[in-house]
């Protein structure tokens, strides 16, 4: 079996970090191996960009962000995601293409088409699956909220992360083939089970 690319998308507090167990449990019972790994942060050089984008004090400007983004990616793709599906290894991440064009392209207004582009640049591997976990934009920052301290994205007001739903509502309509879309406003064990699902698809591909 061809080693997958899956990667997890949403707003804040949505559940796509709570959902990564479950799909490791998945993996393991069919003894594939795999990697998890997350976007900003996700090789040596990401981490030191992680800390930049989610500083509650940091001020840069939209383009700014999205070019460290972008640079975070690719250093991404280069050093851990392409070596390992080369390798036969799942790649399981928490983030990649598609949040650059919600939260930059959507949420900083920046537009979709300019960020597509400059992806297709990139030669940026494309996804075998993407789960996007949706929810009410209220729902999702009051989870926030109730965790604690907010970094600079979530400090956002409502208006930036409703325009990021909606950009990814928009993603997933136009690419219902790759993109599935999970309920997270249901209950986790709900959820999990859709997670399960879209995940077990993949193994008869």
């Amino acid at each position: 079996m061809k080693a997958k690319f899956i990667t997890l998308e949403g707003i804040e507090g949505s559940g796509k970090t709570s959902s990564i167990k479950s799909i490791t449990d998945l993996l393991d019972k069919r003894n594939i191996s795999y990697i998890v790994t997350r976007e900003p942060g996700g090789s040596s050089i990401g981490k030191e960009l992680r800390a930049i984008l989610l500083h509650p004090d940091t001020e840069i400007s939209p383009e700014v962000e999205l070019m460290l983004m972008l640079s975070d990616r690719k250093d991404h793709v280069e050093k851990i995601i392409l070596p390992n599906l080369e390798k036969g290894n799942w790649v399981v991440s928490d983030r990649f293409m598609d949040s650059s064009i919600a939260y930059q392209g959507g949420g900083r207004q920046l537009g979709k088409k300019l960020i597509i582009s400059v992806a297709e640049y990139l030669n940026l591997p494309q996804p075998d699956l993407t789960l996007l976990f949706d929810l009410p934009v209220e729902i999702s920052l009051s989870r926030v909220k109730a965790r604690g301290d907010l970094d600079r994205f979530e400090k956002e007001e409502i208006e930036f992360h409703k325009r990021i739903r909606n950009t990814y509502l928009d993603l997933a309509t136009n690419n219902s083939n790759r993109i599935k879309i999970i309920d997270s406003s249901q209950k986790i064990e709900s959820m999990l089970n859709n997670v399960k699902q879209a995940i077990e698809k993949l193994f008869n591909e």
